[in-house]
């Protein structure tokens, strides 16, 4: 190995040259009989030696070494990480729901290195997988209108009818412009011949559009001397044409609104649903955004109903209508399918396109498409069986070795990963065999093909460093017109873990960028952007959903909840570990508020029966994500401002979203284990009440002034005078302040110190804190200020009647509309009952005002005779 970095010698062309021949000794190679994609014999292909020669012409001259290449690459790795887990790139395996109360995800695995193919394998892809998607489409047609192809014989009537993907409801329905499918994915790879091969084929709502285009914009920005000099093709036309013809399908052309709709933060590909909603300019909605109305479906958003035009659906098919489908589904909408057979709605996919994805139809393709298209498939499917049928199952068991085991139907509670044949035990086989016999009709099996290898990084402590994975790659054809089909040119290429020939996400596997070398310079010849831009595809605008609206809002309140516990927590500790000598008064304010805001659970004893066990209790509290001390305080309200921010995050800026989550992860770090110390929880503290006010600074400049926005900043000044009015109101009630330290404590919890100490100097004044802390209209921690403010934002809340205002907070108490002297006197009064008194109902309200404005925008209920359910 020393031999291999020792390259200091020649010219700098001979170096370079001597590097990459070096790189083909080190790179592990492809396994006997499977393809390796990196070399060509002993050589390294044309495209990869272009490749590793501009990566290590980035180097400078004097260290155009192997040695120098693997840090290269090492830091590129590194720097690929960061921005994976910046941009919140995540992929939630099912099991991962289950942890951490569904709020667990795994970052993205992409691998450092592209995989590369040349522009003559691409023109074989691109042909044939422009066929197979109007194949597809074409047999939908079929089945579910004459069914001529069951009829005679070319599909068994068991296994389309028996396949819990067709769609009885479905039967009759011709879509718009008879476009069952929008967008067709294809799994090819290839084999040790060269040649490509079909192995599955996703058509219901095919997942991998949005990893693709984060993929490209993270790898390509790392290499991008050898992007350009290669001359891959780009993505983004792709995307522009799938939109366009989305609204070229809709009556209402260019006004068409087009929607996205997801099953919601808990699926596994959540965040490629936020990532293309805003890249392609659409609202991403749940099922519980839309209603259908007179045949119609309709976006609930503050300004009440909106129509929907086109629906891009991640959305199973069973889940999408409870009245036609699924009945137990809380994820639809009622009476879409009506609405769709009505023609009124676009659906892409079309909803019953899902038994096209059992690995049984590839088996019987081949006739199909001369029947249909007079011609042969240009790229030929992986060799495929059905068991349903007694010929192929007499061959099938005694030869099962040779085959790979696949499930027929995809929702009989047998999700797993396929059994490779020769990988069986003879006792497994038996099992397998058993199974088969005594349901045939739901397995299938494929011919075992050795998949080709594609370099991928494993990084300098590995051995070798670059290693030779099995790989597939998913294509992409988007519809362009009926008949017309526009395949991108590149996709999602999967990666199997090292050692392994089945690719699986769900197995360890990991991703990379597809590189698709066509031999001409992309019509996009603007240089990479360091932002993800929304294409511009239709004129449309569409509401704020009311579910976003209340997504936002709770995202204010959880910012400012995490702002008022981190202040609480450490004014607490640091008056616990102060050489003052606290009062009993003063302790027990600090108790009440410790657990009206959750910092310890009520079997803590209070800091007058045992300071150091309320401060150690209160401690573990802060480091609890889960609440399972009994308390919800920092971590937990971290925890929960992330998520809620994770279900906003098409509305969010990357920098702000990134702000969130590294708050989290650092918060984390910074309390270590167990034997945090007060100092360690005091400076983790600090740091986290930084980063919170970054947060709210991203939130007050980085957001425009919508509805959505007043939202989140009414949510925010809700828990801030509900907060607030209830510590002071402590204050009063315990006798804190009139105390020193407890009249020193209340100014530091409201943030006001310093301008009570440039107004008052050091005097204690009853009477001068409540002009500061409850009447001062310029103050933005000051009860007036707070309320005058949400009462504000509450009144430009968009559309809304003259008078609805009033009315709704015309019942509550709110201090900006208090004079001066009755709150001056409340204050001044010996018994403190009556402020007291005052201030609880201003906290009670701060609540009963959340809940007034989540019936009238986010539930609509001050509306029964126009209800927005089905």
């Amino acid at each position: 190995m020393a031999s291999l970095f020792d390259m200091n010698t020649g010219s700098d062309a001979d170096r370079c040259a001597a590097v990459i021949d070096a790189i083909e000794q080190l790179a592990k190679r492809a396994p006997a009989s499977h393809l390796d994609e990196l070399r060509v014999g002993e050589t390294v292909t044309p495209h990869w030696r272009t490749f590793f020669e501009q990566t290590v012409g980035a180097l400078n001259k004097g260290e155009r070494t192997l040695e120098s290449l693997l840090n290269e690459l090492t830091e590129l790795h590194a720097s690929l990480v960061r921005r994976v887990e910046d941009n919140g790139v995540t992929y939630n395996l099912y099991s991962d729901a289950m942890e951490g109360g569904g709020r667990q995800a795994r970052p993205w695995a992409l691998d450092l290195l592209p995989m590369i193919i040349d522009q003559k394998q691409w023109q074989q892809i691109e042909r044939g997988v422009s066929q197979r998607a109007e194949l597809l489409n074409r047999m939908l047609a079929d089945i579910y209108g004459p069914q001529e192809l069951v009829k005679g014989g070319m599909l068994p009537t068991a296994l389309i009818h028996g396949h819990p993907g067709y769609l009885r409801p479905a039967h009759g329905i011709t879509p718009r412009g008879k476009s069952f499918l929008h967008v067709a994915a294809f799994d090819l790879a290839r084999g040790p011949d060269g040649n490509w091969w079909v192995m599955s084929q996703r058509t219901q709502a095919p997942s991998g559009l949005g990893y693709s285009l984060e993929n490209r914009m993270i790898v390509s920005r790392l290499f991008p001397d050898a992007f350009r000099t290669l001359k891959v093709e780009k993505l983004a036309a792709s995307y522009k044409v799938l939109i366009a013809s989305l609204v070229a399908h809709s009556p209402a052309g260019s006004d068409a609104r087009v929607v996205l709709l997801t099953p919601g933060p808990y699926n596994e590909t959540y965040f490629e649903h936020v990532y293309l909603a805003r890249y392609l300019g659409m609202a991403l909605v749940e099922g519980g955004d839309l209603v259908v109305r007179d045949e119609r479906v309709w976006l609930k958003t503050l300004k009440g109903l909106e129509p929907v035009d086109v629906i891009v659906r991640r959305l199973d098919d069973d889940f999408l209508d409870p009245l036609e489908l699924k009945a137990d589904s809380a994820l639809g909408i009622p009476g879409l399918m009506q609405a769709y057979r009505s023609g009124n709605v676009v659906l892409a996919n079309a909803p019953g396109t899902g038994f096209l994805e059992s690995a049984a139809i590839l088996g019987f393709l081949p006739k199909i498409c001369q029947a249909l298209m007079g011609e042969p498939l240009a790229i030929p499917s992986i060799a495929s069986w059905w068991c349903g049928e007694r010929s192929t199952l007499r061959t099938l068991i005694p030869q099962l070795s040779d085959y790979v085991l696949k499930p027929t139907f995809n929702d009989r509670g047998r999700r797993f990963v396929p059994a490779i044949g020769k990988a069986l035990s003879a006792r497994e086989r038996e099992q397998w065999t058993g199974r088969i016999a005594l349901h045939p009709e739901d397995f299938s099996a494929q011919a075992f093909m050795p998949l080709a290898h594609t370099p991928s990084w494993q990084g300098l402590g590995a051995t070798p460093p670059i290693n030779s994975s099995a790989a597939m790659v998913r294509v992409f054809a988007v519809s362009d017109g009926p008949g017309k089909w526009h395949v991108m040119p590149g996709g999602l290429a999967r990666i199997a873990p090292p050692g392994r020939d089945v690719v699986s996400m769900y197995r360890g596997g990991s991703s990379a960028d597809f590189w698709v070398i066509t031999g001409k310079a992309s019509d996009d010849t603007a240089p990479l952007s360091n932002t993800l831009t929304p294409i511009a595809t239709h004129r449309a605008t569409i509401g704020i959903a009311s579910r976003a609206a209340e997504n936002l809002f709770w995202f204010g309140r959880y910012t400012e909840r995490l702002e008022n516990t981190t202040r609480l927590a450490r004014v607490t500790l640091e008056a616990l570990a102060s050489e003052a000598e606290e009062t009993p008064e003063t302790l027990e304010w600090l108790h009440r508020l410790a657990l009206s805001n959750s910092l310890i659970n009520k079997a803590v004893p209070t800091p007058k029966q045992s300071a150091h066990v309320f401060e150690r209790a209160l401690i573990a509290s802060l480091a609890d994500s889960e609440g399972k001390l009994g308390a919800y305080s920092v971590a937990a309200n971290l925890s929960s401002l992330r998520f809620s921010a994770f279900a906003v995050r098409e509305r969010l800026a990357l920098e702000q979203w990134s702000l969130v989550a590294a708050s989290a992860s650092e918060f984390k770090a910074m309390m270590g284990d167990d034997s945090r110390t007060t100092q360690q929880a005091l400076r983790a503290l600090e740091r986290l009440s930084t980063n919170v006010m970054a947060m709210t600074g991203a939130q007050t400049d980085r957001m425009t002034r919508d509805d959505g926005w007043r939202l989140l900043s009414i949510g925010r000044h809700i828990e801030r005078l509900s907060t607030l009015a209830d510590a002071l109101a402590e204050g009063f009630a315990t006798g804190a302040l009139k105390t020193d330290v407890g009249f020193s404590l209340m100014l530091s919890l409201f943030d006001s110190t310093i301008t009570y100490r440039s107004r008052y100097l050091q005097q204690r004044d009853g009477q001068a804190l409540i002009e500061l802390l409850a009447l001062d209209h310029d103050n933005p921690r000051s009860l007036a200020w707070i309320a005058q403010t949400l009462s504000s934002r509450v009144a430009k809340l968009a559309d809304t009647p003259r008078g609805i205002v009033p009315a709704m907070l015309a019942n509550f108490e709110l201090p900006h509309q208090w004079t001066a002297v009755d709150a001056i006197a409340l204050a001044s009064n010996a018994d403190s009952s009556a402020i007291v008194k005052l201030l609880r109902t201003v906290s009670r309200d701060s609540t009963a005002i959340s809940d007034a404005l989540s019936q009238r925008y986010f539930t609509h209920a001050h509306a029964a005779d126009k209800a927005v359910g089905a």
